[in-house]
């Protein structure tokens, strides 16, 4: 009889081992996965953020070139001229504050679209310029005979802002 006792306590411990096993490995696998699922997402949402920021400063970039060319509109007042910063196209906005003439440049240079004002028989240097946004790619034409200025900002992994200008006014002689 303590033989037939022995024996059913012993099955009753192995299997309560097994059963307790099996749920602590079932809890286990469900936190792995609900801990890929959380990291899966956050990396969703790290990616979106990327995303809508570097749209942000594209908008930005992109607004701020076609308010100044709207707001300076008249006669002569616009040019593109490659910068002597990079040696790539720059809008010059030609203005005259309190009597003395001034040339706004807006640039591309290391990663940033800047502005600089500056006296208009100067040039315009880093140390004198303003960054208005992260751009990795600025480019700008102007086609003179149909008084339209072409632009494109852009930053890696998002689709680039791209413009065309009518301008009223020639350009500057």
């Amino acid at each position: 009889m303590k033989e037939v006792l022995k024996n059913i306590i012993r099955q009753k411990k192995g299997s309560i081992m097994v059963e307790t096993v099996s749920v602590v490995l079932l809890l286990i696998l469900l936190g792995v996965c609900c801990f890929s699922l959380v990291l899966s997402s956050f990396e969703a949402y790290q990616r979106l953020n990327d995303s809508r920021i570097k749209s942000g400063e594209l908008r930005i970039a992109s607004s701020f070139i076609i308010n100044k060319i709207r707001q300076n509109d008249v006669a002569g007042n616009i040019d593109v001229r490659p910068d002597p910063i990079s040696g790539n196209n720059a809008l010059v906005i030609y203005e005259s504050i309190n009597g003395e003439n001034y040339a706004t440049w807006i640039y591309h240079d290391s990663g940033c679209l800047m502005e600089a004002l500056v006296l208009s028989n100067e040039i315009p240097s880093p140390d004198v310029s303003q960054k208005i946004g992260n751009v990795d790619s600025f480019r700008l034409d102007f086609d003179r005979e149909n008084k339209q200025i072409f632009f494109s900002v852009g930053i890696e992994g998002v689709k680039p802002y791209n413009g065309i200008i009518k301008i009223r006014t020639g350009q500057r002689e």
